[in-house]
């Protein structure tokens, strides 16, 4: 009997949304311990969304906070930043982030958000969610986002830490919470790269990408506590690496057009 095969995904890596959420409880565990993820609310996600253009990547990145009596206009803004068509990808958001919004959307009566539903309910074979989680191995075991980036030499965590968001919030110091999640989503997305460029056996998807973001980083003022991304050791690998790749995908191109020409006039000559 022929045994049935999963065929390999085929993920949009063309147009992706990296995201993270950094929330707060009520009341903390006594014991000090994590607190069971229904008890946390959202306040502070940033999404950075990551599109190929013709012959180059164009990024847009986006930071909510939610305010005490307007979660519905908050929830409705994060749907609209989850397009059908994009490819969310997260950090253990199937565990996490994605039952957080879903069950904090049904909370405020929000039952029409298909953008969030579509995150939430995206199994592991599922190309509208992507969990690096899933992606690293090991089900996430003893694992976590500094760990990964120390490994790889990509800057994580470097202005705070998870455990001070809930403090930060209740100060009112909102900045430092916006800062430490557009941190966390830069470093989410380089491990993506990392990620795609390994399962298609393609440096390209890397080198490309991050070569890009890095310009883009510099170019955006309001994005100088970043920089450190875009200096990195895979940041500096890829800026080398993508004039030659470029060039070697130009010349493939002219190459397929100079024998579509060929094509077409040995046709027209018959």
């Amino acid at each position: 009997m022929r045994q049935w095969q999963r065929q390999p995904l085929q993920y949009p890596y063309e147009n992706v949304v990296v995201y993270d959420l950094e929330t707060v409880v009520d009341q903390e565990m006594e014991d000090g311990s994590f607190p069971p993820w229904p008890r946390h609310r959202p306040v502070a996600p940033a999404f950075l969304t990551a599109r190929w253009s013709p012959d180059r990547y164009s990024f847009q990145f986006n930071t909510l906070l939610c305010g005490e009596g307007r979660e519905e206009e908050f929830y409705r803004k994060v749907d609209s930043l989850l397009p059908a068509g994009c490819m969310g990808v997260s950090l253990n958001g199937r565990n996490f982030d994605n039952p957080v919004l879903r069950l904090q959307a049904q909370r405020h009566g929000l039952f029409d958000l298909r953008n969030i539903a579509r995150q939430a309910d995206a199994g592991r074979f599922d190309v509208a969610h992507l969990d690096l989680m899933d992606v690293f191995g090991g089900g996430g075991r003893g694992t976590s986002l500094a760990e990964l980036c120390s490994a790889l030499s990509i800057p994580a965590k470097t202005s705070t830490s998870g455990g001070d968001v809930g403090a930060l919030w209740r100060e009112g110091n909102a900045a430092a919470v916006k800062a430490y999640v557009q941190e966390d989503v830069i470093a989410t997305y380089i491990l993506h790269l990392h990620a795609a460029a390994w399962r298609a056996g393609e440096e390209k998807l890397l080198a490309l990408p991050l070569a890009d973001m890095g310009l883009w980083l510099e170019s955006e003022p309001r994005l100088s506590h970043l920089l450190p991304f875009a200096t990195c050791r895979p940041a500096l690998w890829a800026r080398s690496r993508a004039p030659a790749l470029r060039a070697e995908a130009a010349l493939a191109d002219a190459e397929i057009r100079l024998k579509h020409q060929r094509d077409e006039t040995a046709f027209s000559a018959r």
